[in-house]
């Protein structure tokens, strides 16, 4: 036997399917409407409306709500989505919604420093920001692995610049607070 979908569940659906008609208008509703009736769920959608280049409105809509998640299941979907090869265009607004969202990022680390090796100069640095911001002690479990992949980057890296200069501050940082452990 089946069961009924619930009302919230609905709603849900409802706005996703919004969501994804491409109307404008409609898009800013459906965002609207998931700040109240969404949970994690609903993340991987909002992504990929954000990768698609919306409007102005739809994209400040969704940064909006990422940036004030209410769930702390959000930091799971958004450091997944770090390394999801389908979000590398986002990747720098991923990140900054990182240290906007003031959510717990410590056990996502890894998926934080590898989207700052794998990116640009301004995803590295947001990467700093994130480290430098981040509250609560560190366990060397959530440590060991960044550092890895920090370390393995610099090893493999032959360019000069403020990149490297950044990811150097990032593996010092982390290296400093492992130190202090």
């Amino acid at each position: 036997m089946e069961k009924k979908e619930t009302v919230k569940q609905k709603k849900v659906k409802d706005l996703l399917e919004t969501l994804a008609s491409g109307d404008d208008k409609q898009q800013v509703k459906a965002v609207q409407g998931l700040k109240v009736h969404g949970n994690e769920t609903v993340i991987e959608s909002l992504l990929l409306t954000l990768a698609n280049n919306p409007s102005d409105a739809v994209y400040s809509e969704i940064v909006d709500l990422l940036n004030t998640p209410k769930s702390t299941k959000v930091p799971a979907e958004i450091a997944k989505a770090l390394v999801d090869k389908r979000f590398v265009e986002i990747r720098h607004t991923l990140l900054t919604t990182i240290w906007n969202s003031g959510l717990d990022y410590r056990p996502y680390l890894t998926e934080i420093v590898t989207a700052g090796t794998e990116g640009e100069m301004m995803d590295a640095l947001e990467c700093i920001t994130i480290i430098e911001n981040i509250e609560g002690e560190m366990t060397e479990d959530q440590l060991f692995e960044p550092l890895i992949v920090l370390t393995e980057y610099l090893g493999s890296t032959r360019d000069g610049g403020p990149k490297l200069d950044l990811i150097r501050e990032v593996t010092a940082t982390l290296q400093n607070i492992n130190n202090m452990l």
